[in-house]
């Protein structure tokens, strides 16, 4: 990916995936599949779950980034990081047309 663009396409992802989840949790319609995530939004709240998702998250796209042009099993995680994010993002899309279309 070119230089930057995938650690920003990766926090970008990463932070819609932050707010569907929230959504989703607020609504009572979804429940956090990441136990550590879940922790942090059951114990911590919205505010906790978004620093802790944000730092991890972008603290890994970062390290990644850096070391993508030499390293590439950082070039791969990078890649597979927005794949994963990507698909997560399509399923967020597909539980809100189901939640709005009131089969969820």
């Amino acid at each position: 990916m070119t230089r930057g663009v995938g650690a920003a396409v990766l926090v970008l992802l990463n932070l819609v995936d932050g707010v569907c989840t929230h959504v989703f949790l607020s609504a009572g319609v979804a429940r956090e599949l990441n136990p550590l995530m879940r922790l942090a939004y059951v114990d911590g709240g919205p505010g906790l779950f978004f620093t802790c998702k944000v730092l991890a998250v972008g603290m890994a796209a970062w390290i990644l980034q850096r070391y993508a042009a030499r390293v590439a099993v950082a070039r791969g995680a990078l890649v597979g990081g927005v794949a994963l994010y990507g698909g997560v993002c399509l399923l967020h899309v597909w539980l809100l047309v189901r939640w709005v279309g009131g089969g969820a």
